[in-house]
């Protein structure tokens, strides 16, 4: 008996071997988190405590974008929430929650952004307040 080969049939490994593929690729997508294409730092990236980068050199008059990746991260320029937080003599502080909002408690949900304007030349040193213990921070200098 002559075994024909017709194109239309698939063996069991193969399928299978498709079929693992294609779930791996549909899939894929929904663990690799959002993606920012206009955001200058990453927040929470590969779910992981951390900004990327944690250094970043822009213009005066330029805005940065954090983008979160993952969530209950903020960002937070403000000495009076964070003994980490400094920043040039002249500058205004910034975070991403308000000024009566608690910074343990105020996060960012996974997939927006928050984004600051920077008028005066420094070095910003930022954290994220509730991870700043494990070294959540990041460094901003405008030239």
């Amino acid at each position: 008996m002559q075994h024909r080969w017709t194109p239309n049939r698939v063996g069991r490994r193969e399928a299978l071997s498709i079929l693992g593929a294609s779930l791996v690729g549909s899939f894929t997508g929904c663990l690799s988190g959002p993606s920012f294409p206009d955001a200058d730092v990453i927040a929470g990236a590969d779910s992981q405590n951390v900004f990327e980068p944690a250094e970043l050199t822009v213009q005066v008059g330029a805005s940065v974008t954090w983008g979160f990746a993952s969530a209950g991260h903020n960002v937070c320029c403000r000495p009076d929430d964070s003994d980490e937080a400094d920043l040039p003599v002249d500058a205004e502080g910034f975070a991403s929650y308000g000024p009566d909002e608690s910074p343990e408690g105020s996060l960012v949900p996974r997939g927006n952004t928050y984004e600051h304007t920077f008028d005066v030349a420094g070095q910003y040193d930022y954290v994220c307040v509730p991870h700043e213990s494990l070294g959540m921070t990041g460094t901003i200098h405008v030239e």
